[in-house]
């Protein structure tokens, strides 16, 4: 199975025939195992492959191959500033911090972001 990512509720026609060949859900995303579709498809919307396994009788649980990591602009911010000593440095306040969830508290507070020195 494939999900694809695209514009939400928008219809995606044949080229050849004109007819709606899918169209993606109010989030934006359309999931098929239809092997003709996905290799029309897969050059020109961004996706990622899904397994689905049965749990049950009647459940199955579907997931990401492979998952999907996310990273976030905190993350990012936080390997940076780490120094060597185990503190937080916040470059823009020019304050350390003892831990990363005062760190965090920090780049997040309406200071950091008005660049306000506490």
């Amino acid at each position: 199975m494939i999900k694809f990512f695209g514009e939400p509720l928008k219809e995606i026609n044949s080229k050849m025939s004109g007819k709606i060949m899918f169209r993606f859900d109010s989030k934006g995303e359309f999931i098929t195992d239809d092997e003709q579709i996905i290799e029309r498809a897969i050059g020109f919307f961004d996706h990622q492959e899904l397994k689905t396994e049965e749990i049950g009788e009647r459940i199955e649980k579907t997931y990401f191959i492979p998952a999907i990591t996310i990273t976030t602009k905190d993350d990012i911010e936080i390997e940076k500033n780490n120094d060597p000593q185990g503190k937080f440095f916040c470059k823009k306040c020019e304050i350390s911090f003892d831990d990363k969830g005062s760190f965090l508290k920090h780049t997040r507070s309406k200071e950091h972001k008005e660049g306000v020195i506490q």
